[in-house]
């Protein structure tokens, strides 16, 4: 089983994606930060033997185009669905980690006739996070609010890559080296780019304002996720103490989850066997 890279030509961005596999049914996976699509390598290979795996960078990280605007989830949602239909594909399976699962819950929010299973991991919805900051999660997720800040952290952070994302690759893993000095070095290259450092902190600041308002409004429309849910969360990470399904269950209709054990965030390279196991029970092919 081949795993190749290709291009796409979207609009106002091109795409790079990484192919497997070539069964009728397709599988989208989208990568959170401080990664890229290679995050996903543990588990193309084994979808790519049932589906069609397609994990593209999103718009502004990795080998993907850096256009001077759209980091908001809709407008990266709109990428994702506009590659599948490039691809020839109406509709996928989709699957989120970290900023990719935000993107994959507005896109299923925005465009639900494309999503045919959708699975969700490590993430809260936003709007909740947001609502529900203290003393102890604001410490816990302060860089979401460095992040905030205008050209603050591009120049801190530049000259520094490896080390800044190093303090995250090693502490929000349960084992320090789970992440791999490999892909640590894909990870480092890839934001040692001042474009992908940039687009990926427009991410974030995206998050605060179009990203909160558009949730605050399809929350209060009553808008809420209809295709099969699943959450996979690290048992020993900050969501290790939340009633995940619970609170997901306030935005989605048919909502399923399991923590992953000896698992703290980066769920798909901690743990890939735990996860490919969920995945294969609850994505048809």
């Amino acid at each position: 089983m081949t795993v190749t890279s290709h291009r796409a030509e979207l609009d106002d961005v091109d795409i790079y994606y990484r192919r497997c596999g070539t069964a009728d049914r397709l599988v989208i996976l989208l990568h959170g930060w401080p990664q890229t699509s290679h995050c996903w390598r543990h588990l193309m290979r084994p979808l790519g033997e049932r589906f069609t795996v397609i994990a593209p960078d999103l718009r502004g990280y990795g080998a993907s185009g850096k256009p001077g605007s759209g980091y908001d989830k809709r407008t990266t949602a709109g990428d994702m669905s506009r590659l599948i239909r490039a691809l020839g594909f109406d509709s996928a399976h989709v699957v989120g980690h970290d900023r990719g699962a935000r993107v994959a819950h507005r896109w299923a929010l925005d465009r639900p006739g494309d999503i045919d299973h959708l699975a969700l991991l490590d993430i809260l919805p936003t709007r909740e996070v947001m609502g529900s900051f203290d003393k102890d999660s604001a410490a816990a997720m302060w860089h979401w609010f460095f992040h905030l800040q205008p050209e603050l952290p591009e120049l801190l952070i530049a000259g520094n890559t490896e080390a800044y994302l190093r303090f995250f690759l090693e502490r929000q893993a349960l084992l320090p080296d789970a992440v791999g000095e490999e892909a640590v070095a894909e990870y480092v290259a890839a934001f040692s780019d001042p474009g992908s450092l940039h687009a990926s902190l427009e991410d974030y600041r995206a998050g605060f304002r179009q990203d909160l308002d558009a949730d605050e409004r399809d929350h209060h429309a009553g808008n809420r996720l209809t295709r099969p849910l699943l959450l996979l969360w690290g048992a020993d990470g900050g969501l290790g103490s939340s009633d995940v399904t619970r609170i997901w269950s306030g935005y989605a209709d048919r909502v399923a989850g399991a923590p992953i054990r000896d698992c703290k965030h980066f769920l798909p390279e901690e743990q890939p066997e735990q996860v490919l196991e969920h995945l294969l029970a609850f994505l048809p092919a």
